[in-house]
């Protein structure tokens, strides 16, 4: 029988709005994510994210107290052996150039921008999917070059 390929998947939702935390919880149980912990601010996320330990972060970008961008600042300098390599899609309404640098400084791996579209998400999830079992296929593999003739 076929996996889906995100049942095995944590994901984190991090989203100041009840709303949306909730829309992205139907959307990822839509596509058959195993598990999805919901935040909502940065500061929440980072509780729940040394406790759950999720494959994939999916946060706003704009928060209070703590927004999107900290706490991807957060993941990535607190411990870059393991929570450095966490894929983090941010979501926001703000597409200025501006707003996509700062992510790409913090370390954000996908960008999506607000109104969210189902198709897009999925396609953000594939991507950063396909990153991390390439990543482990590397990790894995022998240390010693071998030359093929």
């Amino acid at each position: 029988m076929a996996r889906n390929v995100f049942e095995t998947l944590t994901v984190l939702v991090v989203d100041d709005s009840s709303h949306m935390r909730h829309l992205m919880l139907g959307l990822l149980r839509a596509l058959g994510v195993g598990e999805v912990v919901l935040a909502n601010d940065g500061e929440d996320a980072w509780a729940k994210y040394i406790l759950h330990s999720p494959d994939v972060v999916i946060t706003d970008a704009a928060m209070a107290p703590t927004d999107g961008f900290a706490l991807a600042k957060r993941l990535r300098e607190n411990d870059p052996a393991s929570f450095g390599r966490v894929p983090i899609i941010m979501i926001s309404a703000h597409t200025e150039v501006s707003a996509i640098e700062r992510a790409r400084e913090v370390g954000i791996t996908e960008f999506v921008r607000k109104p969210l579209v189902p198709r897009t998400l999925y396609e953000r999830l594939i991507a950063v999917v396909n990153r991390r079992q390439e990543a482990a296929i590397v990790a894995s593999a022998p240390t010693s070059a071998v030359t093929f003739l």
